[in-house]
């Protein structure tokens, strides 16, 4: 592999900061039509994906606290997003799952962030899209 130059750097950090604004605005919909904090929104995302996941899953995915944590999750179950509820093989555990309100609210989220993808493929030609599609799958790939 090639070392990138001091202008490709710049040129790429550019992009990418306009991505993420593009996110941050979708996401900031979602948070305003449910009135939820991004933290939560990521808590409902992963619960979502992780259907009866503990109060640890989640704090070690987001990397916060486990009792910030557990304040996301207090907020999210008086808004009748998730349910904790105990397993009966260990009654000790509480497993998070999300409701129809939080899969309603999850649903929102994506769609805007998939409305996001749209809007930045639609700027491209059909090769290009391809290309680019190519090049960023290759990227998250990348573990160096």
């Amino acid at each position: 592999m090639t070392e990138p130059t001091p202008e490709q750097i710049e040129k790429l950090a550019i992009a990418f900061e306009r991505f993420t604004r593009r996110f941050k605005v979708a996401e900031a919909a979602a948070v305003m039509q449910n009135s939820l904090n991004p933290l939560d929104i990521q808590a409902l995302l992963f619960i979502d994906e992780h259907p009866a996941c503990n109060l640890g899953d989640v704090a070690r995915h987001l990397q916060v606290a486990l009792t910030t944590m557990s304040s996301s999750a207090d907020r999210l179950v008086r808004r009748d997003m998730i349910e904790r509820q105990r397993p009966e093989a260990n009654r000790r555990s509480v497993a998070l799952t999300i409701t129809n309100e939080g899969q309603q609210a999850v649903a929102g989220y994506i769609d805007g962030y998939r409305a996001s993808c749209k809007a930045m493929l639609q700027a491209l030609e059909s090769v290009d899209q391809t290309e680019f599609l190519r090049l960023t799958q290759q990227i998250a790939k990348y573990e160096g």
